[in-house]
């Protein structure tokens, strides 16, 4: 019959990708199907706490800031979402972009405190200014020290990621909002839902709270 051989060549395929690359390598190619991967982190160098100075120093623990609202300000670097994207396989994905939805904006906070902390980063990722109060969201590449600005679409593998920086604008506002990562593989669109470890996410801009330094905060009385 002529079904044998073609049985015995694709046994044949199959050992012979067990040698030369492995099981992995037959479970990518027959199991696994593409997707995203998305980490989040959303953050600041100053952040909104609803304390006031003696009530955070009374409490303090700089484990406690990581809890706060991030804060952009005017004079200061904007509230960043970082967000890193890699392929589940080693097939490339194409990102087409990043849909920002404004949930809710709401006056700013007129109690509590801003504490202001140190910042700093090594990686250099592709960065986009995101206006909050605008009428439609949309993701505006901008140019960071010598790297240039670049636009969708980017291509990303498991071996290729890349991170993305969003720069957060709420205005004078404390606004809820949602992100979704928007994607295509094969020729199918998909989306990946974004968050920072909560189900909404939320920066504010300074208003008229006061603001204090991170030492100030931990100051011993």
């Amino acid at each position: 019959m002529y079904l044998v051989p073609a049985v015995l060549a694709v046994a044949a395929a199959v050992t012979t990708a067990m040698v030369t690359g492995g099981w992995g390598w037959v479970q990518e190619q027959w199991s696994a199907p593409p997707g995203l991967t998305v980490h989040a982190a959303l953050g600041s160098c100053p952040v909104y706490m609803d304390q006031s100075l003696d009530e955070l120093r009374r409490d303090a623990g700089s484990h406690q800031l990581q809890q706060g609202v991030a804060v952009t300000a005017p004079q200061d670097d904007p509230a960043d979402l970082t967000l890193t994207l890699q392929a589940k396989t080693s097939q490339a994905i194409v990102v087409t972009g990043v849909t920002v939805r404004r949930l809710s904006a709401a006056p700013v906070p007129t109690a509590g405190s801003v504490v202001n902390m140190e910042c700093g980063g090594l990686m250099t990722p592709r960065v986009f200014d995101v206006d909050l109060m605008a009428e439609e969201i949309s993701l505006r590449p901008v140019s960071r020290d010598s790297t240039k600005a670049v636009n969708f679409p980017l291509k990303v593998s498991d071996s290729d990621p890349e991170q993305l920086s969003l720069q957060l604008f709420p205005g004078n506002h404390d606004v809820r909002f949602s992100v979704e990562v928007n994607w295509i593989s094969e020729g199918e669109a998909h989306s990946e839902k974004v968050a920072d470890g909560v189900p909404v996410l939320r920066v504010t801009g300074p208003g008229s709270l006061p603001a204090y330094s991170y030492a100030e905060v931990f100051a011993k009385s």
